[in-house]
């Protein structure tokens, strides 16, 4: 079950006629006919020999102006109204960052305060391990292995330049929402909704616990 979020107002938005917009009515991830970007991933020196094979869940935190930037590098325009496509297009880079590509992320479900939207995707590695379970006829997560969860921050693009991520292993708020979406099981998000209306109610202690996105709004 999710409990509807209601945007105060829909987020202005600059509309550039010269970008691009994604292709409506296909697949998720043809919708956006760009290809990856170059991208560098940047962690804490004592986090270098982190085994990151075994992660099952990420967390990308980002803000709707960093979002524009992103997508306005790669030549397109962000569209807040149908954010599958863009999100889906924001787990490809991570994916490339931080695991070279072996890894597919799909979205799990995310939580939005204000201008910053927290998006949570789950491993492929986790996911088969989960439809292994279910054929397998074991109801809920017995057995399976316990959320390993990073979080992941854009940096601005720079003209020219790749572009960076930085990543750590995520705080326990983040594990805890995510083994509370797990054990919930609820319906798919459906992203073509104005508002929105599938993502997770967030509390005052939610929004007081998570600070904003690593590098700002600049």
């Amino acid at each position: 079950y999710q409990v509807p979020l209601y945007y105060g107002a829909k987020p202005y938005i600059t509309t550039d006629p010269s970008l691009r917009t994604i292709t409506r009515g296909v697949h998720t991830r043809a919708a956006i006919d760009a290809p990856v970007p170059e991208v560098h991933a940047t962690t804490q020196e004592h986090l270098n020999n982190f085994e990151k094979s075994s992660v099952t869940h990420v967390v990308i935190q980002v803000t709707i102006s960093r979002q524009t930037q992103i997508f306005k590098s790669i030549g397109y325009q962000y569209d807040w109204d149908l954010p599958s496509p863009f999100w889906d297009f924001l787990g490809r880079i991570v994916s490339k960052a931080i695991f070279d590509d072996q890894v597919d992320l799909t979205e799990l479900n995310f939580v939005a305060i204000g201008r910053q939207e927290f998006i949570a995707y789950t491993t492929s590695a986790w996911r088969a391990a989960a439809n292994a379970q279910k054929a397998a006829g074991v109801a809920g997560l017995v057995g399976l292995p316990p959320p390993n969860v990073i979080e992941v921050n854009f940096k601005k693009p720079q003209p020219g330049q790749p572009m960076e991520v930085t990543w750590a292993p995520a705080r326990a708020l983040f594990t805890a929402k995510i083994r509370e979406w797990n054990e919930r099981a609820g319906r798919p998000l459906d992203h073509h909704i104005r508002k929105k209306l599938e993502a997770d109610k967030t509390g005052p202690d939610v929004g007081e616990a998570v600070g904003p996105s690593g590098d700002g709004e600049a």
